[in-house]
Protein backbone atom coordinates (compact mmCIF):
# COMPACT_ATOMS: atom_id res chain seq x y z
CA UNK A 1 0.00 0.00 0.00
CA UNK A 2 1.41 3.46 -0.98
CA UNK A 3 0.28 6.99 1.05
CA UNK A 4 0.53 10.23 0.15
CA UNK A 5 2.85 12.17 1.92
CA UNK A 6 6.35 14.20 2.69
CA UNK A 7 9.33 14.25 1.00
CA UNK A 8 12.81 12.33 0.99
CA UNK A 9 15.03 10.55 -0.90
CA UNK A 10 18.00 7.90 -0.11
CA UNK A 11 20.14 6.87 -3.24
CA UNK A 12 18.76 8.13 -6.91
CA UNK A 13 17.23 5.92 -9.33
CA UNK A 14 15.85 7.49 -12.87
CA UNK A 15 14.50 6.52 -16.34
CA UNK A 16 14.94 8.11 -19.47
CA UNK A 17 12.70 7.05 -22.70
CA UNK A 18 11.62 7.94 -26.17
CA UNK A 19 7.80 7.54 -25.48
CA UNK A 20 4.68 8.01 -28.12
CA UNK A 21 1.67 10.02 -26.71
CA UNK A 22 -1.47 10.44 -28.57
CA UNK A 23 -2.74 15.01 -27.27
CA UNK A 24 -6.35 15.08 -28.12
CA UNK A 25 -7.03 18.96 -27.91
CA UNK A 26 -9.77 20.56 -26.33
CA UNK A 27 -11.22 24.30 -26.93
CA UNK A 28 -9.27 26.04 -28.59
CA UNK A 29 -6.85 23.76 -29.63
CA UNK A 30 -7.76 21.49 -32.43
CA UNK A 31 -5.78 19.73 -33.58
CA UNK A 32 -4.35 16.15 -32.36
CA UNK A 33 -0.85 16.05 -31.73
CA UNK A 34 1.09 12.59 -31.47
CA UNK A 35 4.47 13.32 -30.09
CA UNK A 36 7.65 11.74 -29.64
CA UNK A 37 8.41 12.86 -25.91
CA UNK A 38 11.63 12.33 -24.26
CA UNK A 39 10.23 11.18 -20.92
CA UNK A 40 12.13 11.11 -17.80
CA UNK A 41 11.12 9.22 -14.33
CA UNK A 42 13.19 9.51 -11.23
CA UNK A 43 13.25 9.22 -7.84
CA UNK A 44 14.97 7.53 -4.88
CA UNK A 45 16.29 3.92 -5.61
CA UNK A 46 15.61 2.82 -1.89
CA UNK A 47 13.26 3.69 1.10
CA UNK A 48 12.24 2.51 4.31
CA UNK A 49 8.28 1.95 5.22
CA UNK A 50 6.73 5.21 6.65
CA UNK A 51 9.27 7.28 5.28
CA UNK A 52 7.94 9.27 2.65
CA UNK A 53 9.86 9.90 -1.18
CA UNK A 54 9.74 12.69 -4.16
CA UNK A 55 9.14 11.49 -7.42
CA UNK A 56 10.04 13.56 -10.48
CA UNK A 57 8.45 13.50 -14.02
CA UNK A 58 9.57 15.43 -17.46
CA UNK A 59 8.47 15.80 -20.74
CA UNK A 60 10.60 17.31 -23.21
CA UNK A 61 9.05 17.70 -26.89
CA UNK A 62 10.50 16.74 -30.18
CA UNK A 63 12.92 18.97 -31.65
CA UNK A 64 11.34 18.58 -34.90
CA UNK A 65 8.69 20.61 -36.48
CA UNK A 66 6.00 17.32 -36.70
CA UNK A 67 3.89 16.29 -34.40
CA UNK A 68 4.51 19.18 -31.24
CA UNK A 69 2.03 19.86 -28.78
CA UNK A 70 1.56 23.85 -30.43
CA UNK A 71 -0.08 26.36 -28.33
CA UNK A 72 -3.39 27.18 -30.41
CA UNK A 73 -3.35 30.55 -28.81
CA UNK A 74 -0.57 33.08 -27.45
CA UNK A 75 0.68 31.81 -24.22
CA UNK A 76 1.17 35.06 -22.11
CA UNK A 77 3.69 35.56 -19.19
CA UNK A 78 0.70 36.37 -16.92
CA UNK A 79 -0.45 32.70 -17.91
CA UNK A 80 0.21 29.47 -15.90
CA UNK A 81 1.00 26.10 -17.80
CA UNK A 82 -0.52 23.37 -15.63
CA UNK A 83 -0.09 19.72 -16.22
CA UNK A 84 -1.43 17.46 -13.77
CA UNK A 85 -0.34 13.86 -14.78
CA UNK A 86 -1.33 10.16 -13.80
CA UNK A 87 1.80 7.51 -12.11
CA UNK A 88 0.85 4.43 -11.66
CA UNK A 89 2.54 2.82 -8.40
CA UNK A 90 2.22 -1.01 -7.40
CA UNK A 91 3.60 -2.84 -4.53
CA UNK A 92 4.72 -4.04 -2.23
CA UNK A 93 2.47 -7.09 -2.80
CA UNK A 94 1.01 -7.84 -6.44
CA UNK A 95 -2.42 -6.48 -5.05
CA UNK A 96 -1.36 -3.23 -4.20
CA UNK A 97 -1.68 -0.75 -7.22
CA UNK A 98 -2.99 2.60 -7.30
CA UNK A 99 -2.71 5.76 -9.49
CA UNK A 100 -1.51 9.07 -7.90
CA UNK A 101 -1.30 12.24 -10.14
CA UNK A 102 2.13 14.18 -10.06
CA UNK A 103 1.38 18.43 -10.65
CA UNK A 104 3.08 20.93 -12.29
CA UNK A 105 2.53 24.42 -13.22
CA UNK A 106 4.97 27.21 -14.77
CA UNK A 107 4.94 30.25 -16.59
CA UNK A 108 6.62 31.57 -19.23
CA UNK A 109 10.02 34.13 -18.95
CA UNK A 110 8.39 35.55 -22.42
CA UNK A 111 4.96 35.16 -24.48
CA UNK A 112 4.72 31.95 -26.21
CA UNK A 113 3.30 33.09 -29.91
CA UNK A 114 0.45 31.04 -31.38
CA UNK A 115 2.12 27.64 -32.74
CA UNK A 116 4.88 27.41 -31.03
CA UNK A 117 5.63 24.64 -29.04
CA UNK A 118 4.55 24.99 -25.44
CA UNK A 119 6.95 24.38 -22.66
CA UNK A 120 6.04 21.32 -20.51
CA UNK A 121 7.12 22.13 -16.39
CA UNK A 122 8.19 19.26 -14.36
CA UNK A 123 5.90 17.54 -12.90
CA UNK A 124 6.76 16.38 -9.02
CA UNK A 125 4.62 13.71 -6.79
CA UNK A 126 5.18 12.35 -3.10
CA UNK A 127 4.87 8.87 -2.39
CA UNK A 128 5.23 6.79 1.19
CA UNK A 129 5.91 3.15 0.97
CA UNK A 130 4.20 1.56 4.08
CA UNK A 131 5.61 -1.99 4.10
CA UNK A 132 8.93 -3.19 2.88
CA UNK A 133 8.98 -4.74 -0.73
CA UNK A 134 9.68 -3.40 -4.24
CA UNK A 135 7.50 -0.14 -5.08
CA UNK A 136 7.31 -0.07 -9.26
CA UNK A 137 6.20 3.36 -10.90
CA UNK A 138 5.36 4.22 -14.34
CA UNK A 139 4.27 7.47 -16.01
CA UNK A 140 1.52 7.39 -17.50
CA UNK A 141 -1.38 10.18 -18.83
CA UNK A 142 -1.16 13.52 -18.56
CA UNK A 143 -3.75 16.71 -18.84
CA UNK A 144 -2.11 20.29 -20.21
CA UNK A 145 -4.04 23.27 -19.40
CA UNK A 146 -3.06 26.89 -19.55
CA UNK A 147 -4.86 29.97 -18.40
CA UNK A 148 -4.65 33.63 -16.32
CA UNK A 149 -3.02 33.67 -13.07
CA UNK A 150 -5.80 35.10 -11.04
CA UNK A 151 -7.90 31.79 -13.24
CA UNK A 152 -9.23 28.51 -13.69
CA UNK A 153 -6.78 27.28 -16.56
CA UNK A 154 -8.52 25.77 -19.52
CA UNK A 155 -7.85 22.32 -20.76
CA UNK A 156 -6.25 22.46 -23.92
CA UNK A 157 -4.68 18.84 -24.35
CA UNK A 158 -5.92 15.34 -22.92
CA UNK A 159 -2.41 13.08 -23.73
CA UNK A 160 -2.01 10.01 -23.07
CA UNK A 161 0.20 6.73 -24.32
CA UNK A 162 -0.35 5.78 -27.76
CA UNK A 163 -1.82 1.93 -28.66
CA UNK A 164 -0.54 2.18 -31.91
CA UNK A 165 2.54 3.48 -32.46
CA UNK A 166 5.11 1.17 -34.33
CA UNK A 167 7.71 1.79 -31.45
CA UNK A 168 8.19 3.73 -28.17
CA UNK A 169 5.13 2.23 -26.00
CA UNK A 170 6.88 1.44 -22.95
CA UNK A 171 6.13 4.20 -20.40
CA UNK A 172 8.98 5.76 -17.89
CA UNK A 173 9.55 3.69 -14.78
CA UNK A 174 11.61 2.75 -12.30
CA UNK A 175 11.40 0.79 -9.29
CA UNK A 176 12.25 1.60 -5.27
CA UNK A 177 13.47 -0.86 -3.20
CA UNK A 178 12.08 -0.53 0.51
CA UNK A 179 13.84 -1.97 3.16
CA UNK A 180 13.70 -1.89 6.81
CA UNK A 181 15.36 0.99 8.66
CA UNK A 182 19.20 -0.21 9.91
CA UNK A 183 20.20 0.32 13.38
CA UNK A 184 23.46 0.67 15.41
CA UNK A 185 24.01 -0.73 18.39
CA UNK A 186 26.30 0.82 20.95
CA UNK A 187 27.83 -0.65 23.25
CA UNK A 188 29.23 0.98 26.45
CA UNK A 189 31.48 -0.36 29.47
CA UNK A 190 30.28 0.72 32.84
CA UNK A 191 32.94 0.56 35.82
CA UNK A 192 30.07 -0.07 39.09
CA UNK A 193 31.40 2.28 42.27
CA UNK A 194 31.41 0.05 45.31
CA UNK A 195 30.74 1.18 48.72
CA UNK A 196 31.94 -0.75 51.72
CA UNK A 197 33.11 -0.57 54.89
CA UNK A 198 35.97 -3.02 55.62
CA UNK A 199 36.37 -4.94 58.84
CA UNK A 200 38.97 -4.47 61.65
CA UNK A 201 41.37 -1.71 60.93
CA UNK A 202 42.87 -0.07 57.93
CA UNK A 203 45.62 -1.71 56.14
CA UNK A 204 48.33 1.07 56.47
CA UNK A 205 51.16 -1.72 55.67
CA UNK A 206 52.77 -1.17 58.92
CA UNK A 207 52.55 -3.16 61.88
CA UNK A 208 51.04 -1.85 65.66
CA UNK A 209 54.10 -0.28 68.23
CA UNK A 210 55.12 -2.55 70.40
CA UNK A 211 54.17 -1.86 74.05
CA UNK A 212 54.66 -3.97 77.54
CA UNK A 213 53.82 -7.45 78.15
CA UNK A 214 50.09 -7.76 79.82
CA UNK A 215 51.92 -9.99 81.82
CA UNK A 216 54.45 -7.48 83.28
CA UNK A 217 51.96 -5.64 85.18
CA UNK A 218 50.29 -8.76 86.90
CA UNK A 219 53.54 -10.11 88.17
CA UNK A 220 54.41 -6.34 89.04
CA UNK A 221 51.14 -5.81 90.90
CA UNK A 222 51.51 -9.38 92.64
CA UNK A 223 54.80 -8.46 93.80
CA UNK A 224 53.33 -4.95 95.38
CA UNK A 225 50.61 -6.93 97.32
CA UNK A 226 53.13 -9.63 99.14
CA UNK A 227 55.75 -7.25 99.82
CA UNK A 228 53.02 -4.84 101.54
CA UNK A 229 51.53 -8.04 102.88
CA UNK A 230 55.20 -8.94 104.05
CA UNK A 231 56.25 -5.29 105.67
CA UNK A 232 53.12 -5.38 107.78
CA UNK A 233 53.80 -8.67 109.55
CA UNK A 234 57.03 -7.82 110.34
CA UNK A 235 55.74 -4.22 111.88
CA UNK A 236 53.07 -6.97 113.94
CA UNK A 237 56.23 -8.95 114.98
CA UNK A 238 58.16 -6.10 116.73
CA UNK A 239 55.44 -4.75 118.58
CA UNK A 240 54.94 -7.97 119.99
CA UNK A 241 58.56 -8.47 120.90
CA UNK A 242 58.67 -4.52 122.40
CA UNK A 243 55.67 -5.52 124.92
CA UNK A 244 57.18 -8.21 126.08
Amino acid sequence: MVLVGGLSAIGASADTRTVAYVCLPSAPATATASPDLTAALSGPASATPSEAVTLTWTNQQPSGADEIITAPTEIATTDRIVIVGDLVVSGPGSSAKKTIQATATGTPDQGIPSGSPVPLPTLTAVITPTATGTVGVKADAFTLKVGPADGTPETWYDCSLSTTAAANTSPASLSIKVSPRTTRTVYETVTAQVSQTPEGGAATGGGADAGPDGRVFILTGSALVLAAAGGGLMLRTRRRAVRH
